[in-house]
Parts: structure tokens; C-alpha cells; sequence
């Protein structure tokens, strides 16, 4: 592991930081919170085997949170666990202090300690929780958090929810050491990707057609923590329409989501409104989230799938109307799914976008690295020894993403949310989201209004890219 790999875990467990960081807000306490989190352990069953995983357990258990717009985040996430932690608030407008980012925004809860939290639900959507110190995501720390709108016109639907997840049973940390160079990435005794063995030896920028789909061979890939062997199978009501919230909570792997072989109707990403589009095949990039509409004909049972990106593998939950049988699924396709791109990305279109005004700064955001020695750079080095992106206080700012490098990356910016106005150069009027996937040597611009003062994390939600160094922040300055 490099001193430099080193040092940026230390400043993401809160022990130490740069001069910079140090100053940074914390946590701000609440005062008599309404609910309580619990970090600890559990354990689940993973086709026919035992699993210790880690996991967030609120008023109705591991599988979700609901709160409404409007309401209060009044909450004291406790940590039962013999290791620092602290939960990140996918996706949610917050004070900075709240935003759960060891060395960003606060310090760690340590063992058999609490943090508490107060801030006002001013979104609605589709949205999730994680962990973000060290691999403790890839443990399974992390739920879906869901926020109801009370006027919400298809509030009368019924819902389904579907938490995706890469499963494990070897140490992630293990599979970082293989990754950076120590041993087999693969788990359950395979060997690493094809992709990546195709670039070892030759880093990363200008791969083209080489490029890497896959860091990691997982023993399994999870819906709502069940496999096909054991799926979950959803009652449907008569009604036979269904909304489906869709969170991809992996750490290191892209789906592509079907409704076998039905049409389904996208209406919004990463919780935000988008013009509905029909079709049958849907990406959700790391840390994504989608709403479907999914129709359910009488007597019949339709699969929600999720495809790994470039495998046959594939998970997913069933929704069967009264009466329907229910076939069994197995864990793999009948042929590969391709490479995920931008063409979605490309049709999306807000239907609540930022408000019209011109830009005031464009920064460049490069995103560079190194197969070979699994480091992955921002702004010309990794984490805490690149740039941070500079903005000004009320400025209208856009940020234009550079991938030169093989792989796609999942570039999450906290506290804030953006349209994507540009994809390799074509202009477009594109969706409001939290995260949006940059595919190998491709160019997007994102615009955002900074209206939301502090140090905001921004990075690759790849959790192994995250965690070999393409990390950085978003800091502000006053206007003069």
C-alpha cells in the first residue's frame, strides 16, 4: 500500500487531516432526536452460507428508512461496533456539518459512541444511507432512505423497493491489497477480470477499446439481500401498476435493470423528476438510484432484474399478481450484457431543472490513473495530495468532467445537486441528479448553483478508486 493510499485513510477515519481540513465544522447536536440508528452487525444467509455483515438498523429494521418532505432529520445514529464509523446522507441538501464525511465535514463516531443529527427534509425521492469510512460499505453498512412527497400524485401506488449490492465473502480489504498489487482481486479463489488483465502494465489513459468493466469477480450480487436462489416475491395488488425504487448501493459494479422483457416507464433519477421514458433496459451506475413504473398483467409475474455490466450474472426481486405462479430464476443470464455508456444519459430530460441563468466559472475536473499500479487520480494526484475544486459563494458554476482514462467512474458531488448540460460536446438540457457515470475517455458538464457554503465531498463512487485516491472536495470562497 503507498504512504500516500495510507495517509488519505487516515484523514477519511478522522485520525488526521491536512492543515487545510483540520478546521473544518463539527457535528452539530440535536437535542432530544425522534428516532435512533444502530450500526452494528447481523448476519444473513447468502446462498446456503453464513455471512456476518455490518448494517444500520432504524424504527423498522435493516431494510429502509421513510421520512416526509418537510419533516425533520432528527435523529442519533449510535455505533455498537469495535471500529470508527459515520453515515453519509446520499444525495440529501444539508447543512455541511451533517453530511457525514470523516475529515470533510466531521469527525468519527468512535466505539460505543452516538452523533445526532437535525436538519429539514427539503427533497423528495428515492435516496440511501452509507458508511463512509473506509470499506465499510462494501460490508453491507448501508439502507435505503426514502422520502415521501405528501402530495405526491402517484402516492396511491403501491411500492416496491430494491437495495442492489455486490456481496463478498472475503476481506475488502484483502481485495484492495490484490488490486494495488498484493494478490488475486478475484474472490471465491477466481482470478481478476479479463479486463484488467488485459491493461496490467499498461496504465490506464488512452486504453480505448481495453477498457475495464469489472475490477472485482463477487461471490454474489444481492436484491433487498437475497439472491435469485431465494428471491423476495412481492404480492401485487390488483391494481397491477407498481413503483419500483431501484438503489444501487454497490461498491464496485454497474446493472443494467429489466422487467422481463415487459416495457417499463422511467420517471425520475437520484430522486429527481425526469420527462418519462419507455423502453425495456434501464442503467443504474454505482450510487444511482431510477423510479420505474412497472405494469403487472393479471395471473402473471413479472422479474425486476438487475444484469452486472459486461456478465451474466444477475439478481432482482419478483412481483406476482393473485394467483400467479412464480417460475425459478437462475443467477445467470443467457448471454452477457454490454458496456455502459451514456445514451440514457443522453434522453434524460428534468422536468424541474436549475433555473435559467448564465454560468459565472467552469473548473476542469480530470480524472486520471494507472491500471497497472491501481492508483486513481483527480486534479492531479490522489487524496489529500490533489486540488481541491474552488468555488464562489452564489456563483452559478460549471464543472467539466474529463475521464482519460479506460474505466467508467461514478462521480458523486455531496451536498449539491446538477444538471448534466453536455455530454462530448453536445450541449443538452439533461437531469437533475446527485451522480452520474463518466464513461471511459468521455467529457460531461455539470453546472450547479453554490448556494450551499463548506467543504463538500466529491468523488468516484467506485469504492476501490475512491479508496486508491480519486477523491477530493469541493471548497468555497466568499464573493468580493
Amino acid at each position: 500500500m503507498s504512504q500516500i493510499t495510507s495517509s488519505r485513510r487516515a484523514v477519511l477515519a478522522g485520525l488526521a487531516g491536512t492543515a487545510a481540513l483540520s478546521a473544518l465544522p463539527r457535528l452539530a447536536q440535536a437535542a432530544a432526536p425522534t428516532f435512533q440508528l444502530d450500526v452494528k452487525t447481523r448476519e444473513i444467509e447468502v446462498n446456503g452460507k453464513l455471512a456476518k455483515r455490518l448494517a444500520v438498523f432504524g424504527p423498522d429494521g435493516p431494510e429502509g428508512l421513510r421520512l416526509k418532505r418537510g419533516d425533520y432529520f432528527k435523529a442519533r445514529v449510535v455505533n455498537h461496533l469495535e471500529s470508527t464509523t459515520l453515515i453519509h446522507w446520499h444525495g440529501l441538501l444539508l447543512p455541511p456539518s451533517q453530511d457525514g464525511v470523516p475529515g470533510i465535514s466531521a469527525p468519527a463516531i468512535q466505539p460505543g459512541g452516538y452523533a445526532d443529527y437535525n436538519f429539514p427534509l427539503i427533497q423528495d425521492g428515492t435516496y440511501w444511507m452509507h458508511s463512509h469510512v473506509g470499506l465499510q460499505e462494501q460490508l453491507g453498512l448501508a439502507m435505503p432512505l426514502i422520502l415521501e412527497d405528501p402530495n405526491d400524485p402517484l402516492g396511491d401506488l403501491q411500492e416496491v423497493v430494491m437495495f442492489l449490492e455486490d456481496f463478498t465473502f472475503q476481506d475488502p480489504e484483502e481485495i484492495l491489497r490484490a488490486l494495488e498489487g498484493g494478490g488475486e482481486a478475484a474472490t471465491g479463489g477466481g482470478t481478476p477480470a479479463d479486463g484488467m488483465k488485459m491493461a496490467a502494465g499498461s496504465g490506464m489513459s488512452g486504453m480505448g477499446a481495453m477498457a475495464d468493466l469489472n475490477d472485482v469477480e463477487f461471490d454474489a450480487y444481492l436484491a433487498n439481500s437475497r439472491t435469485l436462489r431465494d428471491p423476495e416475491i412481492v404480492a401485487v395488488e390488483r391494481g397491477g401498476r407498481v413503483r419500483v425504487r431501484i438503489i444501487n448501493g454497490s461498491a464496485s459494479t454497474n446493472f443494467f435493470i429489466s422487467a422481463g422483457g415487459l416495457s417499463a416507464r422511467l420517471i425520475a433519477v437520484d430522486g429527481e423528476p425526469v420527462e418519462p421514458i419507455d423502453d425495456m433496459l434501464f442503467p443504474v451506475a454505482i450510487a444511482q438510484r431510477i423510479d420505474l413504473l412497472v405494469d403487472v398483467p393479471a395471473g402473471t409475474s413479472v422479474p425486476v432484474l438487475a444484469h452486472r455490466e459486461g456478465d451474466t450474472a444477475q439478481t432482482g426481486l419478483i412481483l406476482a399478481a393473485p394467483g400467479a405462479a412464480v417460475a425459478k430464476l437462475p443467477d445467470r443470464g443467457a448471454k452477457k450484457s454490454g458496456a455502459m455508456g451514456a445514451e440514457l444519459e443522453s434522453r434524460l430530460r428534468s422536468t424541474v431543472p436549475l433555473p435559467v441563468r448564465p454560468v459565472d466559472t467552469e473548473l476542469l475536473s480530470a480524472l486520471t490513473g494507472d491500471m497497472a499500479a491501481y492508483v486513481w487520480e483527480m486534479h492531479g494526484g490522489v487524496y489529500p495530495d490533489n486540488e481541491p475544486l474552488v468555488v464562489t459563494t452564489g456563483e452559478r458554476t460549471a464543472v467539466r468532467i474529463r475521464n482519460e482514462t479506460g474505466m467508467a467512474h461514478p462521480m458523486h458531488l455531496h451536498g449539491h445537486v446538477f444538471q448534466v448540460v453536455e455530454i462530448d460536446g453536445k450541449p443538452l438540457a439533461g437531469a437533475v441528479r446527485d451522480t452520474v457515470l463518466l464513461p471511459p475517455n468521455a467529457e460531461m458538464v455539470i453546472v450547479f448553483d453554490a448556494n450551499n457554503p463548506g467543504n463538500w465531498a466529491y468523488h468516484c463512487h467506485n469504492l476501490y478508486h475512491m479508496e486508491a485516491g480519486m477523491f477530493s472536495y469541493v471548497t468555497y470562497v466568499p464573493a468580493t
